[in-house]
């Protein structure tokens, strides 16, 4: 990893679906309010990079758990953290060792339907974040590897409190990405395959966490490429299959 695992906790200000006509990184960008009052972006991958060989399409759905009512002892810990980011000092998740987080055999797939927007990922996240599709659209500069984007984003009903897990962006440290399971990846020497092995490791899983009303909830996102169990160093044992069997 080019640097070290990290936790952002942040009121949201908007989210920013991905969306029919965007360019660049297929990315939702949950915009949330650092304690100076800029902005930070936490990304949730809406498609993978890689597909299963021989699945076509649905190969490049991401896998997700959504846990509507997360009852494990670190919400705790994440309440009693102050706003910010923290390189140390809050709870790190594991997908794979931490007990209750994740049922494996019960992630799925899921689409990302850009032009009506229905029952796939960014009306999940949608959900989520409680936002108001109704309201004025925000105007939002989406910056990505490959370019700036044009983006629009809604503002939420209610208050809510982000708590995004992943790695910060580089150089600039306004954002994080990875926000998604980071063990796993085998070694691929096939050409045109992206090989995600180097950003294997453990204790360093991403996710997004939000808090309304003191009820939270998780969005745990993995890739169908990902392989389970893994050994002390997040690889894929010899035996490892991959998480939908």
């Amino acid at each position: 990893m080019a640097n070290h695992y990290c936790m952002f906790k942040g009121k949201l200000k908007f989210g920013v679906p991905y969306l029919e006509g965007y360019n660049g990184n297929p990315h939702y960008a949950i915009v949330v309010e650092a304690p100076d009052g800029s902005e930070f972006v936490v990304l949730a991958n809406v498609k993978s990079d890689s597909s299963m060989p021989g699945a076509g399409a649905a190969g490049y759905h991401v896998l997700y758990q959504w846990t509507a009512d997360l009852l494990l002892p670190i919400t705790a810990d994440l309440t009693a953290l102050a706003p910010g980011l923290h390189e140390s000092g809050f709870p790190r998740l594991d997908y794979v060792r931490d007990a209750g987080l994740v049922d494996f055999p019960n992630m799925r797939p899921i689409a990302l339907d850009t032009e009506t927007e229905h029952n796939d990922i960014n009306a999940l996240v949608d959900d989520m974040l409680n936002l108001d599709r109704t309201a004025t659209p925000i105007d939002y500069v989406y910056h990505g590897s490959s370019g700036d984007d044009d983006r629009k984003g809604w503002p939420p009903r209610t208050e809510v409190m982000v708590y995004g897990f992943g790695f910060l962006f580089e150089p600039r440290h306004n954002g994080l990405h990875e926000t998604h399971m980071n063990q796993g990846n085998p070694v691929v020497h096939t050409p045109g395959v992206k090989d995600h092995s180097r950003e294997n490791g453990t204790q360093q899983d991403g996710a997004v966490i939000v808090e309304i009303d003191g009820k939270f909830q998780a969005l745990l996102i993995a890739f169908q490429t990902q392989r389970i169990p893994t050994d002390d160093r997040g690889y894929p044992v010899a035996d490892a299959h991959p998480i939908l069997g």
